[in-house]
């Protein structure tokens, strides 16, 4: 009898939140959590509730520079979306938007799985070299995290052994099984790797003049892990993380796509203008650099293609991400964090030599996070003036 009677509450509950907006439902899932949350949490999210009435998207930006509380997981996927420009600054907007986002999405999913059924009949494999290379290069996301690895279906745990049954299964897919991919509704055994999958090639084929290239995987995960750990409770399903991870995807790419370019004229610059920042910021580390021939763009390649989620843990690119994605300019805090990381190595670069000094940008395991950052803004509060508008703006600049 109590088992009938909490099917029926669940139930109820259930149709009850289906007339609720995703904003009262945000806050519901919000106000559940202040119990057992700090009082700094708290403080965050009215500050947050509050550029949300007022329809501040600056002051938001200014909230996120100090880090999103971890203990309270739904405020970060939401303020992303935001700060990615997924979901309007207006909350009226958001239904509406997630509808039409989420729709375009599915639609874009079936225009694709039948497009592939057809190269498959015709063994006219013109998607075969892209979808084979979004695969290897998915299988290497993260594997440190096994998250990635599990089942999309949370009535399934996979343990050890069949993480990597699946694993190599995967790994040696031909073109033939990628159709499966995109067998959504009936895909045996499918993984958030697989989710990844299925998003890249939906992004590479829908943005041609951009496509696919290596390093844009670890730029969707974390965007992807963030929206699935911090979802809106039951209401929120698989299919609208996938499709709010791939808007909020390419919003981002769509800021960093010079960062892509074949010719990597866009990279290059940038690497340059690291180079005159840190002429202003610290003359002795830039001329030993100078003087033992260790390029810029020897080592700050990655950071500007992956916004270093291959040099940190998950929760600490979680952090970072926080800053890099509280300015209009998604490159604005890479130059900063940059500086922090060629600061923190110093005593490496006056005293190294070129194979220690690019050996120590290689590995930044040894960094705490929280220290890069409090470095980083110290730069900022010191440079700002000298920095943004004669140099870092320029990061803007189209190719």
């Amino acid at each position: 009898m109590n088992n009938s009677n909490n099917e029926k509450a669940k139930s109820s509950e259930q149709k009850i939140n289906k007339t609720k907006s995703t904003y009262e439902l945000f806050n519901k899932n919000l106000n559940n959590k202040f119990s057992y949350c700090t009082k700094e949490a708290k403080d965050f999210a009215d500050s947050f509730r509050d550029s949300l009435k007022k329809k501040d998207k600056n002051k938001i930006y200014n909230i996120c520079e100090d880090g999103i509380p971890d203990d309270l997981p739904i405020l970060r996927a939401y303020i992303w979306k935001i700060n990615l420009g997924y979901l309007p600054i207006d909350t009226d907007q958001w239904d509406n938007e997630l509808s039409k986002k989420r729709g375009e999405y599915q639609q874009f999913k079936k225009l694709i799985k039948d497009k592939l059924k057809k190269e498959i009949e015709s063994k006219d494999y013109k998607s075969k070299e892209i979808l084979e290379q979004i695969i290897k290069d998915v299988y290497r996301t993260n594997m440190q995290l096994s998250f990635f690895f599990q089942s999309t279906n949370k009535s399934k745990v996979f343990n050890k052994e069949e993480i990597l049954n699946i694993y190599e299964k995967r790994k040696n897919w031909d073109f033939s099984k990628i159709k499966d991919v995109y067998q959504y509704d009936n895909f045996e055994n499918e993984t958030h790797s697989d989710v990844l999958i299925r998003i890249l090639f939906t992004y590479s084929y829908i943005i041609k003049d951009v496509s696919y290239h290596q390093g844009m995987n670890e730029l969707l995960a974390p965007i992807y892990y963030c929206y699935s750990y911090d979802k809106l409770g039951e209401e929120e399903k698989e299919a609208d993380i996938e499709a709010d991870s791939f808007w909020s995807f390419l919003n981002l790419m769509n800021n960093l796509k010079n960062n892509f370019d074949n010719d990597q004229e866009g990279l290059f610059f940038k690497s340059e203008l690291l180079g005159r920042c840190l002429e202003i910021v610290d003359k002795n580390i830039y001329l030993n650099l100078l003087e033992k021939n260790v390029k810029n763009e020897y080592f700050c390649c990655r950071w500007f293609i992956m916004l270093f989620s291959q040099d940190f843990e998950i929760g600490d690119i979680l952090r970072l991400w926080d800053l890099i994605l509280s300015n209009k300019n998604k490159n604005y805090y890479v130059f900063y964090i940059s500086l922090g990381i060629i600061i923190m190595r110093k005593k490496i670069i006056i005293n190294g030599d070129m194979s220690e000094i690019l050996q120590c940008f290689q590995k930044l395991d040894d960094i705490l996070c929280d220290n890069l950052i409090i470095v980083a803004r110290k730069i900022k509060d010191k440079w700002k003036s000298k920095l943004d508008k004669n140099i870092i703006s320029q990061s803007e600049k189209e190719f």
